[in-house]
């Protein structure tokens, strides 16, 4: 159940400030209507230092009770995000970050990210650490004012409305079915992409050394003895992904 929305802005002076309009118009004024006890807070930055020292106060007040929705609003590109004095912050660098505040709060943050191109941070996700979220919403390509005021107004006032953010956005679906905007569940996308790598290996050789490669490929030590005893390759890829997910998430 979500509890908590939290907005940082860093956008030049000369831009629509489209977080604080969705602050002040939307996720507020629907906390009030709908007599939510979700808490939202909205934070205005002008560089990565600023940035940052919002984050580490998030990293030294979250609780493993309250599951929060982070949404930052920035230029982004495929590599990093971009604040108002011109900065950059790489998302690598930024998931170290988030992974630590997602620890601590039992895998319930979630991201979003209202910045062009924020999809890419899919595929800049490490899996050496513990995960940095639970899901992600964001574009694969750029977001315009116009869209980013549209879309995240539906959005929210579904979140709020249903206090899941998954319901939420089926909901919002329904209503905006021309949307850019993506969730990523990031178990269900790993599910997925790890399954077929794996199946992939088992295919291609049967006797290929599967702990050699994933053992460092995600940070885990197999069991080797107890991989080669199970039979089919359905067993070996949920014993390897049961192990990964037990690293992985912080329950």
């Amino acid at each position: 159940m979500i509890e908590r929305i939290i907005i940082i802005e860093s956008i030049p002076e000369d831009e629509k400030k489209t977080g604080k309009e969705l602050y002040d118009d939307i996720i507020t004024k629907y906390i009030q209507f709908f007599n939510s006890e979700i808490k939202a807070e909205y934070y205005k930055v002008t560089s990565k230092s600023e940035f940052l020292e919002i984050i580490e106060n998030i990293t030294q007040n979250i609780s493993n009770e309250i599951e929060t929705i982070l949404h930052i609003e920035a230029h982004g590109g495929n590599e990093e995000i971009q604040f108002s004095n011109y900065e950059l912050l790489k998302w690598i660098e930024l998931e170290k970050k988030l992974s630590i505040i997602n620890a601590k709060s039992k895998n319930k943050l979630h991201l979003n990210l209202a910045t062009c191109h924020g999809m890419h941070v899919a595929e800049k996700t490490s899996l050496i650490d513990t995960a940095p979220y639970k899901s992600f919403i964001s574009a694969l390509n750029e977001l315009s004012p116009y869209e980013i005021i549209e879309d995240n107004s539906i959005l929210y006032e579904e979140i709020i409305k249903s206090k899941d953010i998954f319901q939420g956005f089926v909901n919002f679906l329904k209503r905006q079915q021309k949307t850019q905007l993506r969730i990523k569940d990031i178990k269900t996308v790993l599910d997925y992409i790890l399954s077929i790598q794996i199946l992939r290996f088992i295919v291609l050789d049967p006797n290929f050394d599967l702990k050699m490669f994933f053992d460092n490929y995600l940070n885990i030590v197999i069991d080797k003895s107890h991989l080669n005893n199970l039979k089919t390759s359905d067993e070996k890829i949920k014993y390897i992904l049961e192990i990964f997910y037990q690293r992985y998430f912080v329950n």
